[in-house]
């Protein structure tokens, strides 16, 4: 199945400080593909590719728009060669070769975004653009607990006790 890469620029004029007490007079724009197979083709790639998109300005999830295939608001022209500029340097400046791309195909991605034109007549048919606090982001790995730590420690000691009074019977003590 080829996927469409069409995407639309979603702004947030909401933006929390890092105190979470304030409101700032800034607007957020981010990225969205339009199509769910798209989106899910993304989250499937590997930690390092979600990074690369997300860092650039890409959201995970998709929109509902109703703009047609090759085509994209003509007011979104300055936001969406932002987006795409820090895509392109996360990308030379990181690399993704040997990454898992999985559906994802990059060589589309390109062409698709060569290709698309602004559409002046159609207006945005995307809601605003809010964080989705439930999903924590796949890249960041998660640590091991205190009790886990002891348990792989545990059960290596009890290896390697096993192993030296294996030794030891044989005859072969170190």
């Amino acid at each position: 199945m080829v996927l469409e890469y069409d995407f639309d620029i979603v702004v947030n004029e909401e933006l929390e400080d890092d105190a979470g007490s304030e409101r700032l007079d800034m607007s957020v724009a981010r990225a969205r593909f339009r199509h769910v197979k798209t989106a899910d083709a993304l989250r499937a790639t590997s930690p390092k590719i979600r990074k690369i998109f997300q860092n650039a300005g890409f959201d995970l999830d998709s929109t509902n728009s109703d703009m047609t295939h090759g085509f994209f608001a003509g007011g979104d022209v300055a936001e969406r060669e932002r987006i795409l500029r820090a895509l392109f340097t996360n990308i030379r400046a990181a690399g993704i070769s040997g990454e898992y791309c999985g559906e994802f195909d990059f060589h589309q991605f390109l062409e698709d975004v060569k290709t698309a034109k602004p559409h002046v007549d159609q207006r945005r048919q995307v809601a605003d653009w809010t964080p989705n606090p439930r999903y924590k982001s796949p890249a960041t790995p998660e640590r091991r607990s205190i009790l886990g730590r002891i348990g792989f420690a545990l059960g290596l000691a009890v290896i390697l006790f096993a192993i030296l009074r294996y030794l030891a019977a044989a005859g072969a003590t170190p």
